[in-house]
């Protein structure tokens, strides 16, 4: 487990008061740890705060997520000829 200065600047999960909070790890202080998640910034008190890991999320693309041959995701689909009109005339 990586000591808590070392997760400044990674992707974290707080537990704070019971509740889950994700989000980048900015500063962590005597009194407060700042989190910076997709949204907003969040400022949780450090006596509230029970836990810090790193977030072990999945990276994986949504297409990687699904059991089909290499060649199948390659294929696209396309528009026959006669579908093909403007859509602003």
């Amino acid at each position: 487990m990586p000591d808590i200065m070392e997760m400044i600047g990674r992707e974290v999960e707080v537990i704070a008061n019971g509740l889950s909070y994700r989000g980048t790890l900015i500063e962590v202080t005597d009194t407060e740890v700042y989190i910076k998640s997709p949204f907003q910034y969040i400022s949780l008190p450090a006596s509230s705060v029970s836990e810090v890991r790193l977030h072990e999320g999945s990276n994986r693309q949504w297409s990687d997520t699904f059991e089909v041959p290499q060649e199948e995701k390659s294929q696209t689909f396309e528009v026959p000829k006669e579908e093909k009109k403007e859509l602003i005339p």
